[in-house]
């Protein structure tokens, strides 16, 4: 798999200069792209394309939107230390800081004004395959609607831009700003081309964007617009028929399918014996993001990129400063709640989804309450995002992180997890299938896959199911918001026991409906020189 490929940041393609007038200084820049000569051809285009792509990724794992949004919902407490303000502020809806989410929605904005200068731009690139050239516009539409659904989920109503002029704005309305995310995804399926996954494919263009990506997101973005802001459709039209008729598309011709085992999606089936690990990229996959093993810290001459690696891993992983093979060593942020352990008591999902260290056999009797000053500590870590260490070499006792193992890189547990990050699935997809058609084919195709037997359609079911088969890929919070769930919900884990310091406590929440959205940067606020206005709730 071509990993390296799709998170490179080619600088040539980020920073744009206009020429000087004066003579003396009117020669060829040799090091930096101009607007003169860049956006055209189809390699200045793809080259910019992967610019955008590369601000997918944060270098803060606490403010990786999968782990934010698994601690925001029921699934997940704090964990961490007690001096891990963020996943605490996050977990019990606090805001103690100023900039509690700074980097998610800086990258956001980095990568909306790289695709607002790129699609602005475009008409200039001259192609001789017009297939490609709507591609290459189809994936920047596409990024740039992923990127104001993924600010529009964690913040509510932001700023909407479409220029790539410095302009302080105020926030827009979310009608204006899912009336963009639908017509940039709508253009987006009618550019993108209509070819079938295949591992051939996979190995080569894994992490782009495709028509079935942009079908699947346009669902997600229709529940959640619908059910949250009570509409009957998206503000551009996009109807509820429109998007059932996506979702067949992606379902019989995509090429996508669901693994024949559950536990053949996660890493972890790489080290377990008698599953299969098909890879990043297979064919469940209908969309992740991707990372590489040139991950580094900052130093002289050298600016650092962490989000080159997958930091979530690393702050979802067992805390303690120590491995227990086969699963690594990290910071054990957002501990998996017990309520999500008692609901899928009984379902096969359970210990493929959660890492419990009283019964698995790598941590029972070794593993160590308390350490580091632990909050909120359940003994449930996520395993869909734990570490994953392999041998070395066969039966040499010594263990390295499977990735490094794989493809090399730096050696260090901070800096060698790739896994990818999971954003939708096929899994989802049939599920957002079944809730929108009402009838249980989707569900019933996901059940089978475990081992279960069918069950009628009603939306309980489908909530339940939801959660189990989809559980710490943070979907559960937005899916609490748009069906009207979320305090109660989030509420029932008061009295649940955790850990405080090694030693027995309850968990306590209190959630506020005002502030279901993340609050926007202090310092962003204090640049929009009085534009922007701070959430309800978090003034």
């Amino acid at each position: 798999m071509n990993k390296l490929f799709y998170i490179s940041i080619i600088s040539a393609a980020l920073i744009l200069m206009t020429g000087c007038g004066d003579e003396l200084l009117n020669r060829d820049n040799l090091y930096e792209k101009s607007l003169e000569s860049y956006y055209k051809t189809p390699e200045d285009i793809d080259e910019a394309l992967i610019g955008a792509y590369s601000s997918l990724t944060v270098d803060n794992g606490m403010n990786n939107p999968i782990l934010l949004a698994n601690i925001l919902s029921d699934d997940c407490y704090s964990g961490g230390g007690t001096g891990d303000a963020q996943a605490y502020d996050v977990d019990k809806f606090d805001n103690r800081g100023s900039d509690l989410c700074l980097p998610i929605y800086q990258r956001s904005y980095e990568g909306i004004y790289r695709l607002n200068m790129l699609l602005n731009n475009f008409d200039k690139a001259e192609y001789d395959d017009e297939t490609l050239q709507k591609q290459h516009k189809g994936e920047a539409q596409f990024l740039r609607a992923f990127y104001y659904f993924r600010l529009a989920q964690l913040f509510g109503e932001v700023p909407l831009n479409l220029q790539t002029e410095l302009v302080y704005l105020p926030k827009a309305t979310s009608t204006e700003i899912y009336e963009q995310i639908a017509t940039d995804l709508k253009a987006s399926i009618e550019n993108l081309p209509s070819g079938s996954w295949s591992a051939e494919w996979a190995s080569v263009n894994s992490g782009r964007a495709t028509k079935w990506a942009a079908e699947a997101l346009m669902a997600r973005v229709f529940l959640f617009y619908t059910g949250y802001y009570t509409s009957s459709e998206l503000p551009n039209g996009v109807t509820k028929a429109n998007v059932v008729a996506w979702l067949d598309d992606c379902i019989n011709n995509s090429g996508h399918d669901l693994l024949d085992d559950y536990r053949s999606v996660w890493p972890y089936a790489h080290v377990t014996d008698g599953v299969d690990w098909p890879g990043d990229g297979h064919k469940e996959t209908v969309f992740a993001l991707k990372y590489t093993n040139q991950a580094n810290y900052s130093g002289p001459g050298n600016p650092g990129r962490l989000a080159y690696s997958n930091q979530m891993v690393l702050y979802s992983s067992v805390r303690g400063g120590k491995d227990y093979a086969p699963y690594g060593q990290g910071w054990g942020i957002g501990q998996v709640s017990t309520l999500l352990k008692d609901a899928m008591v009984g379902d096969p999902r359970l210990d493929m989804s959660i890492l419990d260290v009283t019964t698995d056999p790598a941590l029972v009797g070794s593993y160590e309450w308390g350490a580091w000053e632990f909050r909120d500590e359940t003994g449930l870590y996520n395993k869909k995002y734990t570490a994953i260490l392999s041998e070395t070499e066969s039966g040499s006792g010594v263990y390295k992180g499977m990735y490094y193992n794989l493809y090399g890189g730096q050696d260090s547990y901070q800096l060698w997890n790739m896994q990818d990050d999971m954003i939708i699935r096929f899994a989802d997809v049939l599920l957002m299938h079944s809730e929108l058609t009402e009838t249980n084919t989707g569900m019933t195709r996901v059940r089978a896959r475990v081992g279960l037997d069918e069950v009628p359609y009603s939306l309980d079911n489908l909530k339940k199911e939801r959660r189990l088969e989809l559980s710490l890929e943070g979907l559960r919070y937005y899916d609490l918001l748009r069906w009207g769930d979320a305090k109660t919900t989030i509420e029932a884990a008061n009295g649940e026991p955790v850990k405080l310091l090694g030693l027995n406590d309850e968990y306590s929440i209190s959630y506020r409906e005002d502030r279901a959205f993340l609050p926007l940067p202090e310092s962003e606020i204090s640049l929009s020189q009085g534009n922007l206005i701070q959430n309800p709730g978090w003034e």
